[in-house]
C-alpha cells in the first residue's frame, strides 16, 4: 500500500457524510450515483470480477515440465518510452518488460526454439518496439540468430497478420504466444484467424489476494477497470471486422 492510497477512502467517506447531510436537496440522487459509480470502479473485488470474462478461459496453473509440441514463441509488444535527452535510449513499459522476460523463461525451461518479436514503430516513428524486444530477449541470454522480428505492425490485428506472414516463410504452422492473461483471447483469436495454431502462454494473472488493500478502493483497480473495458471493447470492434 502507497502513502496516498488511505485517502480514497476517506475523501468518499467525506462525501458521503456531505450527502447524507443534503439528502432532501434535489440533487441528492444524481450525487449518490456518481459517487457509487466511482466507488464500484476503484474497488478491487469489481475489478477482479469484471476479469473473469477475459482471463477464465485460462486456468492459473504452472507451466508444463515438458516442452509443447510448438514450433515458435511468439511474443506480442505494449509500448516503449522514447529516448530522451537525459535519457539517451529507449525504455519498454511494464507490460514489454514481463512478456519479454516470460518468453525468455519459456525458451530456456521449455524448448529452444525460434522466438518472434512482434512490434512496429511508436506513435512518432521511432525505432520499432520489436529491436527493442529483441536487445532485451538477447539480454536475457536468447542468441541472436533464434530471434526473429516484425517491425511494421501497430496493434494486434496486424501482429497476427504480419507475424503470421514471417511463420508461414519458416514452414511454421503451431505457436506458443506470450502475452498477459486479460489480453490473451483477443491475440489468440487474432492468430488463428490467420491459420496459426496457438498455445496460450498467459502471463500476469489477476488474483486476487488475501490482504486489506484488496478491500480499498484504489488507482490500480480503475487503470485494470480500463484495461478490461479496453479489451472488451477490442474484441467487438474485432469481430465487428472480421479480424477474429
Amino acid at each position: 500500500m502507497n502513502y496516498l492510497q488511505p485517502l480514497t477512502p476517506v475523501f468518499l467517506m467525506i462525501a458521503l457524510i456531505g450527502l447524507v447531510r443534503m439528502r432532501h436537496s434535489k440533487e441528492f440522487l444524481v450525487t449518490m450515483i456518481g459517487i457509487a459509480g466511482l466507488v464500484l470502479v476503484s474497488w478491487p473485488p469489481v475489478d477482479w470480477l469484471l476479469s473473469r470474462p477475459l482471463e477464465a478461459w485460462y486456468p492459473l496453473r504452472p507451466p508444463p515440465l515438458k516442452p509443447l509440441s510448438a514450433q515458435a514463441i511468439v511474443v506480442l509488444s505494449s509500448a516503449v518510452s522514447p529516448p530522451l535527452f537525459e535519457r539517451p535510449y529507449a525504455l519498454p513499459d511494464k507490460d514489454t518488460y514481463q512478456r519479454c522476460e516470460f518468453a525468455a523463461w519459456l525458451y530456456q525451461q521449455w524448448h529452444r526454439l525460434p522466438l518472434l518479436a512482434c512490434g512496429g514503430p511508436g506513435s512518432k516513428g521511432e525505432q520499432p518496439v520489436s529491436s527493442i524486444m529483441k536487445q532485451m530477449l538477447q539480454r536475457a541470454a536468447v542468441p541472436e540468430n533464434m530471434i526473429w522480428t516484425e517491425e511494421r505492425s501497430a496493434n494486434t490485428h496486424e501482429s497476427a497478420v504480419y507475424g503470421a506472414d514471417i511463420l508461414r516463410e519458416h514452414g511454421i504452422a503451431r505457436i506458443i504466444l506470450v502475452v498477459e492473461a486479460q489480453n490473451m483471447l483477443r491475440a489468440e483469436l487474432s492468430f488463428r484467424k490467420q491459420g496459426i495454431s496457438v498455445v496460450p502462454a498467459p502471463c500476469a494473472f489477476r488474483q486476487f489476494e488475501r490482504s486489506i488493500e484488496e478491500l480499498i478502493p484504489s488507482w490500480r483497480a480503475i487503470s485494470r477497470n480500463e484495461g478490461t473495458a479496453h479489451e472488451m471493447l477490442g474484441l467487438v470492434w474485432y469481430w465487428l471486422h472480421g479480424w477474429v
